[in-house]
């Protein structure tokens, strides 16, 4: 008999490990639609006309929607409010991404056109210990070019719109960004509206 019940015992702890598991594992099921977004944009033609196509794509930045900026303390980002696009009855959905979304590597593999890749290491350990300047290094490691950075595509819950930041530095006071949002027309993505620019 008390070998019956440590077995069911045994069972019942088996069940509960698995069960952790499966909830702690994020699956992203946009995935395929977060690069099918990305490569558009790479080849939009916005992007392949500034300079000569030297482009680096570092670590693509997340995406936060929350109703409030003070809902909490968040990393670099793009933040969002509810609205008829996002819309707050669909909130338990975009929490739920926005945790795939910042668990999101990027897999150059996936990225049809050929690019030179860099990470936010790569570019902190240009400027250690601050003895240089970061444009001076920078051109020194990687020639005249600019690095670009892009946020996670982030999708309403129909899945038939994004909303995607991009951005692009190439030296001093030579900068500019802009948030917008984008529609699924025809199997294409295209740019609907811009919530958000900057230029520096």
């Amino acid at each position: 008999m008390k070998g019956y019940v440590f077995l069911v015992l045994l069972l019942m702890i088996s069940c509960k490990k698995s069960e952790i598991n499966l909830n702690t594992s994020v699956i992203d099921e946009e995935l395929d639609l977060r690069y099918e977004v990305l490569n558009q944009l790479i080849d939009n033609e916005r992007m392949s006309t500034e300079e000569k196509n030297d482009i680096f794509i570092v670590p693509l930045k997340s995406v936060y929607l929350f109703e409030k900026r003070e809902d909490e303390s968040l990393p670099l980002s793009v933040i969002l409010k509810y609205d008829s696009v996002f819309l707050i009855r669909d909130s338990a959905y975009y929490k739920n991404q926005a945790k795939t979304t910042f668990n999101f590597k990027l897999d150059t593999t996936k990225i049809k056109r050929p690019l030179q890749y860099a990470t936010e290491e790569d570019l902190d350990k240009l400027t250690e210990n601050g003895k240089k300047d970061f444009w001076v290094a920078f051109r020194t490691k990687f020639g005249n070019k600019c690095f670009r950075k892009l946020s996670v595509p982030f999708f309403n819950k129909e899945k038939t719109m994004c909303i995607v930041e991009n951005s692009i530095s190439c030296g001093y006071l030579s900068g500019s960004g802009y948030t917008a949002i984008y529609k699924k027309i025809n199997g294409k993505w295209v740019e609907i509206k811009i919530v958000e620019q900057w230029i520096s």
